[in-house]
């Protein structure tokens, strides 16, 4: 008796506690000061509160009165709106009342990715430089920070397991403006970004950022895509399953990580469906201009099966967002002693013809010898930004890398014609084309040096060569290729086979 008394008592204490848990307004977390929400798209405001509750939204002026459901959720919408602010967002229940203030109404994007898109600007070429001269109030973050990024020296605790399992990885402030200590350990990729939308633009933006270092496009899959499909599954299973030899680095680490839990079932941030289920999910209901992504090292050993989970992951972002948003994605840089990113990079290029409404950035030309983190990482926001003001808000010409396009053949010469928003080819910083190789047999390349036409090169193949034939272009993990656009910006890597 005594013990179901105590349970009784404790069932009845929790009741009450959430009774009055449910009593309390709440709106969603991303709603703060400071937020930064999409222009000219009609703007949701929702939370909970007690089921059956009349619920009071002002903003602009304008007033909107809902009900919560039975199980206490909310939601209004206001209309569309032009760029501007500051505003204040008040929302009222019977009991409460929640004001937020100095809201901005302009772009707003996500960044996305592993590593290279969340390293912070402290940690990057003049990054420490750059964050104490930041002060605009026009520019604001949303860091969803990983509360532990996992690296190849880190191992979690218990209490850091114990966070993961229960879904706490990600941790933000809400939205802040950009200051010298806001922007120092945000990341460097995403505020490059914003910092050059920002100025073109002349409008306020609003940059979300829930990169994961480590982490594989899996992890930001649906389970049900997972499931799906035989190949995907069949990858995770080989990926976290008991071996004694793990040929994957990067998971070998997270096992050692993840050692000292006793759930046979415990989680980590780089597992299947974790970062989709807890980064993306809770962000869906916001509106957004559009995606940014810098993701691939951790799946550079399989180009094939990772153009397969990159279009699903588009199409699925899309679908869950409500929107076909323009999604812009960053090409694998150099690296001398990664054999296998040469094929990926072909592969990342090859999905610019099956993926609509994307583009890439091609930063090859700003690698690091020997490491995956190169420092240098104005160029790669300032390109991510420049496809998006030219492919997204039409304001800039000459924003695309060169693009292998096709082939022609005439009067004894081949011509590799290039497509892309781009006036003329050069060479860069010589005059002499750099990276061109050529091969009847697939197996062994000699140097090719091509004449530069306008937006194609051209050549006479060897004479003692004969079709079919094999050219490719920066296929070395870490290249010194030259062929650049009028602006300066890398054609991107290709290789391709020529019959006639």
């Amino acid at each position: 008796m005594k013990v179901r008394g105590f349970g009784a008592l404790v069932f009845f204490l929790f009741s009450c506690v959430f009774a009055y848990a449910q009593k309390s307004l709440k709106v969603d977390a991303v709603f703060s000061n400071y937020m930064v929400l999409q222009r000219n798209h009609k703007i949701p405001v929702w939370g909970v509160v007690k089921p059956n509750t009349e619920v009071q939204v002002v903003f602009k002026g304008k007033t909107i009165i809902t009900t919560s459901n039975a199980q206490g959720n909310w939601n209004v919408y206001f209309k569309k709106q032009k760029a501007g602010g500051p505003f204040q967002l008040s929302v009222s229940s019977e009991k409460d009342t929640i004001k937020f203030n100095d809201i901005l109404i302009g772009e707003v994007w996500l960044a996305s990715g592993q590593s290279n898109m969340h390293l912070d600007l402290k940690r990057t070429l003049n990054g420490e430089a750059v964050a104490k001269k930041v002060k605009n109030s026009n520019i604001r973050i949303y860091n969803m920070k990983p509360t532990f990024p996992t690296g190849e020296e880190g191992v979690h605790t218990i209490e850091e397991l114990n966070k993961i399992q229960n879904n706490n990885y990600f941790n933000t402030q809400g939205w802040v403006k950009a200051t010298t200590e806001n922007v120092l350990y945000f990341s460097a990729v995403a505020y490059y970004f914003a910092e050059k939308l920002q100025k073109e633009l002349n409008v306020p933006v609003g940059i979300i950022h829930n990169a994961v270092p480590g982490s594989p496009i899996e992890s930001w899959l649906s389970k049900k895509i997972i499931d799906e499909d035989v190949e995907i599954s069949e990858l995770v299973k080989q990926r976290w399953a008991d071996k004694e030899e793990e040929k994957d680095g990067m998971i070998s680490v997270a096992k050692k990580q993840i050692s000292l839990s006793e759930n046979k079932n415990q989680k980590h941030p780089w597992m299947a469906s974790y970062n989709y289920n807890n980064g993306v999910l809770p962000l869906i209901k916001i509106p957004i201009k559009g995606i940014i992504w810098y993701q691939g090292e951790s799946n550079a050993e399989h180009p094939v099966l990772y153009k397969k989970m990159f279009k699903k992951m588009v199409a699925l972002w899309r679908s869950d967002f409500s929107a076909d948003f323009p999604f812009y994605y960053v090409q694998l840089t150099s690296r001398e002693d990664r054999s296998a990113w040469s094929e990926f990079r072909n592969a990342q290029r090859e999905l610019l013809y099956e993926v609509p409404s994307c583009k890439m950035a091609v930063i090859t030309d700003v690698g690091d010898r020997q490491d995956t983190h190169a420092k240098n990482k104005k160029p790669v926001g300032e390109r991510l930004a420049l496809l998006a003001l030219g492919n997204a808000y039409k304001s800039v010409k000459g924003f695309e890398s060169p693009i292998f396009d096709k082939v022609t053949f005439s009067k004894n010469t081949y011509s590799i014609h290039f497509k892309g928003e781009f006036k003329a080819l050069k060479a860069k910083p010589s005059k002499e084309v750099i990276g061109f190789e050529i091969s009847d047999d697939n197996i062994n390349f000699e140097k090719l040096e091509p004449i530069i036409l306008k937006k194609s090169i051209n050549f006479k193949a060897p004479k003692h060569y004969v079709t079919p034939l094999y050219i490719r272009y920066a296929w070395k993990p870490y290249t010194d290729a030259n062929l650049v656009s009028e602006s300066g910006l890398p054609a991107s890597t290709f290789r391709i086979k020529i019959e006639r």
